[in-house]
Protein backbone atom coordinates (compact mmCIF):
# COMPACT_ATOMS: atom_id res chain seq x y z
CA UNK A 1 0.00 0.00 0.00
CA UNK A 2 1.36 3.34 -0.77
CA UNK A 3 0.99 6.25 1.37
CA UNK A 4 0.88 9.75 -0.18
CA UNK A 5 1.93 12.93 1.20
CA UNK A 6 0.90 15.97 -0.47
CA UNK A 7 4.72 17.04 -1.51
CA UNK A 8 4.36 14.51 -4.23
CA UNK A 9 1.06 15.58 -5.59
CA UNK A 10 2.13 19.20 -5.49
CA UNK A 11 5.44 17.76 -7.41
CA UNK A 12 3.52 16.56 -9.94
CA UNK A 13 0.80 19.91 -10.22
CA UNK A 14 3.56 22.14 -9.97
CA UNK A 15 5.76 20.17 -12.91
CA UNK A 16 8.88 20.76 -10.40
CA UNK A 17 12.13 18.41 -10.86
CA UNK A 18 10.77 15.27 -9.87
CA UNK A 19 6.95 15.58 -11.30
CA UNK A 20 7.75 12.27 -13.59
CA UNK A 21 8.78 10.32 -10.75
CA UNK A 22 5.67 12.06 -8.69
CA UNK A 23 3.38 10.58 -12.08
CA UNK A 24 5.43 7.24 -11.46
CA UNK A 25 4.40 6.80 -7.97
CA UNK A 26 0.96 7.39 -9.20
CA UNK A 27 0.76 5.31 -11.55
CA UNK A 28 1.67 2.36 -9.96
CA UNK A 29 -0.90 -0.56 -9.41
CA UNK A 30 -0.84 -0.92 -5.87
CA UNK A 31 -3.43 0.99 -3.72
CA UNK A 32 -2.93 4.60 -2.58
CA UNK A 33 -3.90 5.95 0.64
CA UNK A 34 -3.57 9.32 2.50
CA UNK A 35 -5.07 11.61 5.51
CA UNK A 36 -7.99 13.43 4.82
CA UNK A 37 -5.69 16.51 5.17
CA UNK A 38 -4.39 15.72 1.91
CA UNK A 39 -8.33 17.39 0.91
CA UNK A 40 -6.69 20.81 2.12
CA UNK A 41 -2.95 20.40 1.93
CA UNK A 42 -3.24 20.23 -2.00
CA UNK A 43 -5.64 23.15 -2.32
CA UNK A 44 -3.53 25.47 -0.14
CA UNK A 45 -0.51 24.84 -1.75
CA UNK A 46 -1.87 25.32 -5.72
CA UNK A 47 -3.39 28.60 -4.62
CA UNK A 48 -0.66 30.08 -2.81
CA UNK A 49 2.21 28.59 -5.11
CA UNK A 50 -0.44 30.02 -7.97
CA UNK A 51 -1.35 33.21 -6.79
CA UNK A 52 -0.67 35.56 -9.49
CA UNK A 53 -0.07 34.00 -11.69
CA UNK A 54 -0.50 35.19 -15.53
CA UNK A 55 -3.03 32.24 -16.12
CA UNK A 56 -6.07 32.77 -14.20
CA UNK A 57 -7.10 29.32 -14.95
CA UNK A 58 -4.38 27.52 -13.73
CA UNK A 59 -5.37 27.02 -10.27
CA UNK A 60 -8.44 25.37 -11.68
CA UNK A 61 -7.00 23.38 -13.81
CA UNK A 62 -4.54 21.86 -11.38
CA UNK A 63 -7.64 21.55 -8.73
CA UNK A 64 -9.38 19.57 -11.37
CA UNK A 65 -6.17 17.26 -11.67
CA UNK A 66 -6.44 16.76 -7.68
CA UNK A 67 -9.95 15.47 -8.03
CA UNK A 68 -9.24 13.35 -10.35
CA UNK A 69 -6.22 12.10 -8.59
CA UNK A 70 -8.47 11.45 -5.91
CA UNK A 71 -11.00 9.17 -7.09
CA UNK A 72 -7.86 6.48 -6.73
CA UNK A 73 -6.60 7.57 -3.31
CA UNK A 74 -8.72 6.27 -0.24
CA UNK A 75 -8.64 8.96 2.57
CA UNK A 76 -8.46 8.29 6.27
CA UNK A 77 -10.48 9.94 8.68
CA UNK A 78 -8.45 9.26 12.28
CA UNK A 79 -7.48 12.57 13.83
CA UNK A 80 -8.39 11.44 17.24
CA UNK A 81 -6.56 8.02 16.77
CA UNK A 82 -3.55 9.88 14.96
CA UNK A 83 -3.42 13.01 17.76
CA UNK A 84 -3.14 10.13 20.75
CA UNK A 85 -0.17 8.65 19.26
CA UNK A 86 1.95 11.47 18.00
CA UNK A 87 0.96 12.80 21.72
CA UNK A 88 2.89 9.92 23.25
CA UNK A 89 5.63 9.18 20.65
CA UNK A 90 8.68 11.47 20.57
CA UNK A 91 9.59 10.36 17.56
CA UNK A 92 6.47 12.76 15.73
CA UNK A 93 8.94 15.83 17.24
CA UNK A 94 11.08 15.70 14.36
CA UNK A 95 8.67 16.99 11.53
CA UNK A 96 6.10 19.43 11.14
CA UNK A 97 2.53 19.14 12.98
CA UNK A 98 1.05 17.93 9.94
CA UNK A 99 4.01 15.62 8.24
CA UNK A 100 3.81 14.18 11.34
CA UNK A 101 -0.43 13.54 11.01
CA UNK A 102 0.61 11.88 7.76
CA UNK A 103 3.84 9.38 9.63
CA UNK A 104 1.74 8.38 11.87
CA UNK A 105 -1.58 7.71 9.84
CA UNK A 106 0.63 5.71 7.98
CA UNK A 107 1.93 3.79 10.59
CA UNK A 108 -1.57 3.23 12.18
CA UNK A 109 -2.85 1.89 8.62
CA UNK A 110 -0.02 -0.79 9.01
CA UNK A 111 -0.82 -1.69 12.15
CA UNK A 112 -4.39 -1.90 11.64
CA UNK A 113 -4.29 -3.72 8.55
CA UNK A 114 -1.02 -5.54 9.19
CA UNK A 115 -0.28 -4.34 5.79
CA UNK A 116 3.59 -3.33 4.57
CA UNK A 117 2.69 0.45 4.38
CA UNK A 118 5.25 2.30 2.15
CA UNK A 119 5.31 6.37 2.83
CA UNK A 120 6.14 8.56 -0.52
CA UNK A 121 7.29 11.98 0.07
CA UNK A 122 9.72 14.26 -1.36
CA UNK A 123 10.04 15.99 1.85
CA UNK A 124 13.79 15.21 2.97
CA UNK A 125 12.47 15.39 7.23
CA UNK A 126 9.63 13.23 6.63
CA UNK A 127 11.38 10.87 4.27
CA UNK A 128 13.94 10.36 7.32
CA UNK A 129 11.15 10.15 10.23
CA UNK A 130 9.63 7.39 7.46
CA UNK A 131 12.55 5.10 7.64
CA UNK A 132 12.86 5.23 11.23
CA UNK A 133 9.49 3.68 11.70
CA UNK A 134 9.95 1.46 9.12
CA UNK A 135 7.70 2.93 6.71
CA UNK A 136 10.28 3.70 3.46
Amino acid sequence: MIYLDSSVLIELYLERGRWREAREILDRSEGKVSSFLLMVEVPVVLRRALRGSENAAEPSRHLERFDSDLEDISLVDSLADVALRVRSDRRFARCRALDAVHACTALLLREWTGQAVRLETFDQRLAELARELDLR
